[in-house]
């Protein structure tokens, strides 16, 4: 298989690998395996789907290196960025710009915020306990 743009490296195999290494460096990571292990495969994976969420390109190879084909998920709302900076700074980029922080951004500052305010929780409910 040729190596291409979202080719190998938006597959879950190499998310797996990615995460793993990190995992096995959990020591300079300054955390345990477990952790470091989950959140790095968490952030390496949701990478290629989010990438299969756009609407250009040539899909994502998610199952490599078991299946060349390309995939892309039913709903496609990202709109694709233009690859210079030129367009980039044009109507499509703003459009392209909105799109990512109404799909991508917007949720996962979301999400990072509840995180945040549980763990923060967790921490005040332990400091009264003890």
């Amino acid at each position: 298989m040729a190596v291409s743009y979202r080719g190998f490296t938006h597959s879950l195999a190499f998310a797996a690998c990615v995460a793993l290494a990190g995992g096995l460096s959990h020591r300079a990571l300054r955390s345990r395996f477990l952790p470091a292990f989950t959140f790095l495969l968490a952030a390496t994976a949701s990478h290629p789907f989010l990438d299969a969420l756009t609407d250009g390109g040539l899909g994502v190879g998610l199952l490599w290196p078991f299946s060349s084909e390309r995939f892309f998920m039913p709903l496609r709302p990202i709109h694709v960025a233009p690859l210079s900076l030129k367009a980039l700074l044009s109507a499509r980029g703003a459009r392209v710009i909105a799109s990512e922080l109404r799909w991508v951004w917007l949720p996962c500052s979301a999400l990072a915020a509840v995180l945040a305010l549980q763990r923060r929780g967790e921490r005040r409910w332990r400091c009264k306990i003890t």
